[in-house]
């Protein structure tokens, strides 16, 4: 059986191996520091207007469009949207269903998400057997599938689309079709090879990616093996990263392509016997992880930008940083050490670390108006009581608005 193992994933391997990508040597543990003027020239503060209708206090998701800031709120359960001066526009509000994560579609201009139904709790074992043999059961009393259409014509208008059977599992909307990410073993699937994504059209599966072994007691039979996917200013690009894998890959409509591939010491890398070893059971897993605590999960929040790269990183032990890679230089700075200064009006350096949006010109972060009132002292000491005239207005009306303030940040032209 274990020579079984070894021979099948040095196959799935050579399936995966990347043909040309480029090799960025990191040491996490040696990430730098920076001023603040030396990775930004530019900021602008946005204070989002806070009424009785438009206050927000648990975002869960941000998204930014060509003339829209459009967040989802947990705590109501419902999006808002904002013009890019701050100006409340709409709010949608969502009963019966949860809303699920945010995403924006440049052809329609809308907001595309999910929502599963409250009354419904499906085990996840239930739900890889209701994927495999659906009937003909209507998919849509558990989860719903809508556009929120932003455009002149259509404006906040929504539309409910077509749920599929596969819809029960986390979902990516891409032109039309569906990302579908496969996390476990199932044993409900006759094929001994699976796949950790898949490309679905209505209920055809076009393409298929990551295989992995669907044999019990592998990695994923105890933990979920996740796809990360990042978001990018096109609808048909999108950046993914699996579990483990070192390796930051484009998908460019159907072409799977290695973009970047992270060179780290072996101390921050899960051993090639992770994938091979048949585990007793989860006990001996979580030994295993535990050993290799500092290994590399996941990356996440990708922003790659023509001089940069922003990334967030998660290791075994869920601990995470953010970071941001200088291409031209090969350096590799550590956001929560980024040095506040005037460029950024000396706000908190805990904004650095949330970057995790951008459009054409700006990278995009938040800081709230508590934060603001304790840093208010200092920020006007800096200035010798003489902020400039955009940042002293913002400081007078804290209080008057609860809602966060966005702040616009445009990486320095002059970044070596």
């Amino acid at each position: 059986m274990r020579y079984f193992l070894t021979v099948a994933c040095v196959f799935l391997l050579r399936l995966t191996a990347p043909a040309q990508d480029q090799a960025l040597y990191i040491v996490p543990d040696n990430a730098l520091g920076i001023k603040a003027a030396n990775l930004f020239s530019e900021i602008r503060l946005i204070p989002l207007e806070t009424t009785s209708t438009s206050y927000f206090n648990n975002m869960a998701d941000f998204v930014v469009t060509p003339d829209r800031l459009v967040f989802m709120d947990n705590e109501s359960n419902s999006i808002l949207i904002f013009n890019k001066e701050g100006k409340f526009l709409h709010k949608f509000k969502k009963k019966k269903y949860k809303l699920g994560p945010l995403q924006y579609s440049y052809a329609k201009n809308a907001i595309f998400f999910t929502s599963t139904n409250k009354n419904y709790t499906i085990p996840f074992s239930k739900v890889l057997q209701m994927t495999q043999k659906p009937g003909n059961r209507d998919f849509s009393k558990y989860k719903n599938i809508e556009l929120l259409y932003l455009g002149n014509n259509e404006q906040y208008r929504v539309e409910k689309q077509p749920v599929p059977f596969y819809a029960l599992n986390n979902l990516y909307y891409m032109n039309g079709r569906y990302l579908v990410r496969n996390s476990r073993y199932n044993k409900y699937a006759k094929d001994t090879v699976l796949y950790h994504l898949d490309i679905m059209n209505g209920n055809t599966r076009e393409r298929s990616y990551f295989p992995f072994l669907n044999v019990a007691k592998l990695p994923t039979d105890f933990d979920d093996i996740s796809i990360n996917i990042d978001r990018t200013l096109n609808d048909s690009t999108v950046y993914l990263q699996k579990n483990y894998d070192n390796t930051l890959y484009k998908l460019v409509n159907d072409s799977l392509i290695p973009e970047y591939r992270f060179v780290f010491p072996a101390a921050n890398t899960m051993p090639s016997s992770f994938y091979t070893t048949a585990f007793r059971n989860n006990i001996d897993f979580s030994s295993y992880k535990t050993k290799y605590g500092k290994a590399i999960r996941a990356f996440f929040n990708i922003i790659d930008l023509d001089k940069v790269l922003f990334f967030g990183m998660n290791d075994n032990t869920w601990g995470y940083k953010r970071y941001v890679f200088n291409k031209n230089a090969s350096l590799l700075y550590d956001l929560s050490k980024i040095t506040s200064d005037s460029t950024t009006c000396y706000l908190p350096a805990g904004i650095f670390s949330k970057i995790s949006n951008y459009d054409q010109d700006y990278v995009y972060t938040y800081v709230s108006p508590s934060d603001l009132i304790k840093e208010k002292a200092s920020i006007l000491s800096r200035y010798n009581n003489e902020p400039p005239p955009f940042l002293k207005e913002l400081l007078e009306q804290i209080g008057k608005f609860s809602n966060p303030v966005i702040i616009q940040l445009k990486i320095n032209p002059a970044v070596k």
